[in-house]
């Protein structure tokens, strides 16, 4: 059993095009198949962070551009080197998201689907190819080749309560030494 993934995370040039991960398939969690890419491509790392509520985050990513590593689609040529973003909590923070979609096609022709959701579920607990129905199904005659994965390192308003449970989260991590 395996899935082929293109992974992605803006912002430290880490891309991975239509990689063959082991060990998953279409219903593995999205971190299922993260904990499969980062054995695969082990310049690529992550830290997730278990919050209050027991819902897992990502907290921060890691990738060290060499190489043999793909420049992104839609980016300048990065210089060679390690790189981290870490999210960071206050009035305004920074939180990682997930997108995630289908590349396939119906009849020979080549499209994307994204596959959306009411929220964001936990990566620890989404299937990769979960997707709300009533905001668009994937045809039954699409012909899926590659699941997409892109994180995003993206802004939010966070309330004091909010920010002080992350807070706590991460302290939490920190003497677990995850």
């Amino acid at each position: 059993m395996s899935l082929q993934v293109s992974f992605r995370v803006v912002g430290l040039y880490c891309y991975f095009q239509n990689l063959i991960v082991p060990n998953v398939t279409a219903t593995s969690t999205v971190k299922a198949v993260m904990d499969q890419i980062v054995l695969l491509r082990p310049a690529f790392g992550y830290q997730p962070i278990t919050l209050p509520n027991g819902k897992q985050i990502v907290d921060e990513m890691s990738y060290t551009f060499g190489p043999g590593s793909t420049q992104p689609f839609n980016a300048s040529q990065p210089q060679p080197g390690a790189r981290s973003l870490v999210g960071t909590i206050g009035p305004t923070s920074l939180v990682w998201q997930y997108y995630r979609s289908v590349t396939g096609s119906i009849d020979g022709t080549v499209c994307e689907i994204k596959l959306i959701d009411d929220g964001q579920v936990s990566f620890a607990d989404q299937p990769i190819n979960a997707y709300e129905p009533r905001f668009g199904a994937v045809p039954a005659n699409f012909n899926i080749s590659t699941y997409n994965l892109t994180w995003r390192l993206v802004q939010i308003q966070m309330s004091p309560e909010n920010q002080a449970k992350f807070m706590q989260a991460k302290v939490d991590a920190l003497k677990a030494g995850k």
